[in-house]
């Protein structure tokens, strides 16, 4: 079907299947639904409120006529009499249908066989046997259906069933409600209200409040959510908690990058009723760990909450609880240093049940710092990893957030103009992550151009938050300026040439001085995969030297401070190929080199060899990237003037200077 089927609906199927078998009767009808249904406590109790006769008595009457196959009725002299069966009571008036013709004839086309067999394959499978039922409870879960169906959901719930019934009830099933004296239209008042407050009755207990925030509340008056995008990783989501056990999602990520948008885009998504069907009544509850355990000095205080958080996540089956900086948990409580009754262990039952679905996020460093080192933790979760997104994408994930800050602050902004603010803002905000750097530039950039009397974002609106840093780079010395530009173009060649450093490439240099740093070559991530041998990281490495390589090559320079981060880099990378790779012949190809309490294998004799053979790589590594570059002097020389001149490179104005390059030699060969 293309409608599916709850569990909880499911589960009315499997009891009517169980009741026509224990009562050994000739057919499902409606009087068996309403035995299923009766197990239900909300419907129970909106029956008896709704008839002169208890809930008891009901069920009494309802089990008597299934065990006994008899009803007593009343015939022209006021006299009782006996019925033979469940089909007296509900005369076969209508066409009776078994399961068995539709498994042996054209099974699953839904135009040719009765919908409610189709339900009772879908609940069961199609060994569910042969099953007779009246065409009056088929009637029932059809009309289910075409509600579904016309509001254009995709899951039928127990609800859906439950006033399915109360509004197509077969004449026998009336009879017997005018005889408990039931009004089936008060019936269905009390059972609509008793679902509503079902699905409005949450609160967050006091010892929570402050640690506990419910985030529907985010998205009830805004339909938009500020996040377009991230279909890949939210699709991975739903479907891991779709799963019965172990539904919980850690998103591992830069900084920046969006995780806890993608938890919010979640959230909007149940609000608005764009999720699956099964989460549209969810909760989404932020957990700030923080607070969680501020003011626990003494011992027990954090366990209680931890309780309460615990309690509040069985009691509802409907909760998502997020937790921004996961990684907090371990140790969150503790007493003392060791102690294991920490918010990780008063978790670690609940995730690994059914009982709970937890989504956390965290950085890629505090993930292998504790979640690494938690096996039991780390097996409870689905682990996504959320990939910053290309320049090129990035437009089309704000394009909400642009129009809210535009409404906001009442300025516009062209797409060219966001452009613009992307790459400035990957030159300018290099340590922080898109799309989080795109939309930070974009609101201050509103902001400046809104101060200065305009009602649109223009380039000087936007170059007004970068004036200190073309301040600087004009005050640098010539020397400076070339030498910058000689290290950045450095790397820049050194990684075109290479045909192993695939995974990447470069859409701009900049040598403008910002916080950190006075130059940089930045790049975005490739669809291609690369294979990770011993070549690929002498390349990397060799990308990485080729900075201060430029400098002493071109400038004839001494060693300076600017290659730091560059040189560690490259040193931990051939430390790593050498003691955790297998990648050097002379310690073995076969194993790898641990140093901790149980396995000292790096002996002084070791360690001498290992970093002989870590100098080697770099040797090996910075010859390659001295031979590129004297390769390449002249298309070296040309990026270097463009660059002194700009200050910035964009990569279509990279590929441009190359190829005009390229064709001057092609004439003159």
């Amino acid at each position: 079907m293309g409608i599916k089927l709850t569990t909880e609906v499911k589960e009315v199927i499997h009891q009517m299947i169980a009741i026509t078998k224990e009562f050994e009767l000739r057919m499902m009808n409606t009087l068996v639904l309403f035995d299923a249904l009766l197990l239900n406590r909300l419907f129970a109790t909106s029956m008896e409120v709704s008839s002169s006769c208890k809930l008891e008595l009901i069920s009494d009457d309802v089990q008597r006529i299934l065990r006994n196959g008899y009803c007593e009725d009343a015939n022209e002299d006021g006299n009782k009499t006996e019925k033979n069966s469940t089909d007296a009571v509900f005369p076969s008036e209508h066409e009776t249908k078994t399961t068995e013709n539709f498994i042996e004839s054209k099974a699953y086309q839904e135009d040719d066989v009765h919908i409610f067999t189709s339900c009772i394959v879908d609940a069961c499978g199609t060994n569910c046997g042969g099953i007779d039922f009246s065409q009056d409870l088929a009637d029932v879960f059809n009309y289910a259906i075409q509600i579904v169906t016309e509001e254009k959901r995709e899951w039928v719930t127990f609800k859906d069933i439950a006033i399915s019934f109360s509004e197509n009830l077969s004449k026998a099933m009336m009879e017997l409600l005018v005889e408990w004296d039931t009004d089936i239209s008060e019936f269905q008042k009390n059972y609509n209200e008793a679902t509503s407050n079902m699905e409005q009755e949450f609160y967050i207990p006091t010892s929570l409040t402050g640690c506990v925030t419910i985030l529907n509340s985010k998205f009830i008056d805004n339909p938009n959510c500020e996040i377009l995008g991230r279909d890949a990783e939210c699709e991975k989501i739903w479907r891991n908690m779709m799963k019965k056990t172990k539904r919980n999602v850690i998103l591992v990520g830069k900084p920046g990058v969006g995780k806890s948008s993608i938890v919010y885009k979640l959230t909007s998504d149940i609000v608005n009723q764009r999720c699956p069907e099964m989460f549209n009544d969810f909760i989404v509850l932020s957990l700030d760990v923080n607070n969680i355990i501020s003011g626990t000095t003494l011992r027990g205080q954090a366990e209680e909450r931890f309780q309460d958080l615990i309690e509040l996540m069985k009691k509802h089956n409907n909760v998502i609880l997020f937790i921004d900086e996961i990684h907090m948990i371990v140790g969150a409580g503790a007493v003392s240093h060791g102690e294991k009754q920490d918010l990780s262990n008063a978790l670690k039952p609940i995730l690994a049940g059914d009982d709970a679905i937890v989504i956390g996020a965290t950085t890629d460093e505090e993930y292998a710092q504790t979640f690494g080192m938690e096996g039991a933790l780390r097996r409870r979760f689905k682990t996504i990893t959320v990939r910053e997104p290309r320049t090129t994408e990035v437009y089309d994930m704000l394009k909400e957030s642009i129009r809210q800050l535009e409404e906001f602050h009442g300025v516009r902004i062209s797409k060219k103009m966001v452009e613009m603010i992307i790459f400035y803002s990957s030159c300018f905000n290099y340590n922080t992550s898109n799309p989080d750097r795109t939309k930070d530039l974009i609101d201050v950039s509103m902001v400046t151009a809104r101060m200065s009397g305009k009602d649109r974002v223009d380039r000087e609106s936007i170059m007004k938050n970068f004036g200190a840093n073309f301040e600087e780079f004009r005050n640098m010395s010539e020397e400076m300026v070339r030498s910058t530009a000689y290290h950045e173009v450095g790397h820049f060649i050194v990684q075109r040439c290479s045909d192993k450093l695939i995974d990447r490439k470069a859409i701009a240099i900049s040598i403008v001085p910002a916080e950190g740093y006075l130059g940089l070559t930045v790049t975005d991530a490739t669809d291609k995969t690369v294979n990770k041998d011993k070549s690929y990281f002498t390349d990397l490495i060799a990308d990485l030297l080729a900075g201060r390589i430029a400098e002493k090559l071109f400038m004839k320079s001494e060693n300076n401070a600017g290659a730091e981060s560059d040189l560690e880099k490259a040193t931990k990378i051939a430390f790593k190929m050498v003691t955790k790779y297998g990648m050097a012949s002379r310690l073995g190809e076969n194993q790898i080199y641990l140093n901790d309490k149980d396995y000292q294998m790096q002996t002084p004799a070791v360690t001498e060899i290992v970093n002989r053979e870590v100098q080697k790589i770099l040797e090996e590594a910075a010859k390659k990237a001295t031979l590129v570059l004297d390769e390449h002097q002249e298309v070296v020389e040309e990026l270097v003037n463009e660059l002194t001149k700009k200050g910035m490179l964009s990569g279509k104005e990279l590929n441009s200077i190359i190829e005009l390059y390229e064709q001057k030699q092609a004439v003159t060969v």
